[in-house]
C-alpha cells in the first residue's frame, strides 16, 4: 500500500489510488463498526471481558470490519487489539489512522506550536505528554499525571522534554485541573478536549475522531457502506456525526445520549453485544 500522510497545518496530500479492499472477508465487509475504548469496548479496569471480546470475534465472523476509535495512542492497545482480533485503529482522536497495520492518515502537530505549548505548562508549573504511533513522553512526573495516568491503567511515560524534535507528535496532553479557556484563547490553532478531570487531549484545530474514519472510509472507498459506533465520551461527539448509526453507552454523557440513534447498556453491563444484536450484527 501507498503512504497517505496529511501533515497537518500543511498542505494535504491528495490520494490518486484507492485501496480494494478484499481481507478476511473475500468481499466488501458488511458494516463499519467503530468502537470507543474506555467506557466504551473496556471495562473498569480498562480491560476487554472475555464475552465482549468473543462479541467482536463474531461480529468479524458475520462478515463486519470492528475498528478501534480512541483517544490512545497505537501502543497503548496492542493487547486489546490481539484479544479482540481487531487489525485497524483510528488513535489519538483521529490523528493517525493504522488500516490492517498500514498507515493510511496521519496528522502531526507542528514543532514550533508545541514549542510555545511546552512552555506556557512550564509557566503554568502543568505538565504535558507527547504522543507518537509508538511512544509516550512527558515533561514532567508530579501527582496529577500519576492520578491522569492510573485512572487508566496506563503506565507512567518516560521524562524527554525534546522528543516533539525527533518525532512526529499527532496528539499532546496537557495535565491540568483547571485552565481550559487559557488554553483555548491562547492556542486557536489547537483544538482541547477535557478527557478526565485532570488532563486535556490536544490536537490539530479541526481534528477528530470523525476525520480519522472520513479518511479512512474515503481512502479505502467504502462510502456506500453502513457505519456504526459505540461511545461514552465528549471525543465521540464528532465521531457520532460521521456515522449512519451512533450508539450511547448507557454510561455516556448526557450530551452524547442525546445525539445517539440507540441507547445500550453501560460498558459493565453488556452494552457492546447489547447494541450488536440491536442491530443484528451479531
Amino acid at each position: 500500500m501507498d503512504n497517505f500522510i496529511w501533515k497537518a497545518l500543511t498542505i494535504p496530500v491528495t490520494l490518486d489510488k484507492k485501496i480494494d479492499y478484499k481481507g478476511a472477508f473475500n468481499l466488501e465487509p458488511n458494516a463499519l463498526v467503530f468502537f470507543d475504548l474506555d467506557g466504551t469496548l473496556l471495562n473498569q479496569h480498562s480491560q476487554v471481558n472475555p464475552e465482549v471480546a468473543s462479541a467482536i470475534h463474531q461480529l468479524r465472523e458475520n462478515g463486519s470490519m470492528p475498528i478501534i476509535a480512541t483517544g490512545r495512542t497505537n501502543i497503548e492497545v496492542d493487547e486489546i487489539m490481539e484479544m479482540t482480533g481487531i487489525n485497524s485503529i483510528v488513535s489519538m482522536n483521529g490523528q493517525h489512522v493504522t488500516f490492517d497495520g498500514e498507515e493510511v492518515y496521519a496528522s502531526v502537530l507542528e514543532t514550533a506550536v508545541l514549542d510555545r505549548l511546552k512552555e506556557a505548562t512550564n509557566e503554568r508549573n502543568e505538565g504535558l505528554s507527547f504522543y507518537s504511533n509508538r511512544l509516550i513522553r512527558c515533561t514532567r512526573h508530579n501527582e496529577l499525571l500519576e492520578k491522569a495516568y492510573n485512572m487508566i491503567h496506563s503506565p507512567i511515560p518516560q521524562i524527554d522534554e525534546s522528543i516533539y524534535h525527533r518525532e512526529d507528535i499527532h496528539m499532546a496532553l496537557v495535565l491540568a485541573e483547571a485552565g481550559d479557556e487559557y488554553y483555548h484563547r491562547e492556542f486557536p490553532e489547537l483544538f482541547f478536549i477535557r478527557n478526565s478531570p485532570f488532563s486535556m487531549d490536544t490536537i490539530v484545530k479541526g481534528g477528530s475522531k470523525a476525520k480519522g474514519i472520513e479518511a479512512l472510509i474515503e481512502r479505502l472507498n467504502f462510502q456506500n457502506i453502513p457505519t456504526f459506533a459505540f461511545g461514552d465520551g465528549r471525543n465521540d461527539l464528532e465521531m457520532f456525526g460521521a456515522v449512519k448509526h451512533p450508539i450511547a453507552m448507557g454510561n455516556a454523557i448526557s450530551d452524547l445520549k442525546n445525539v445517539a440513534e440507540f441507547v445500550t447498556t453501560s460498558n459493565v453491563e453488556g452494552g457492546i453485544i447489547t447494541g450488536l444484536k440491536k442491530y443484528d450484527l451479531i
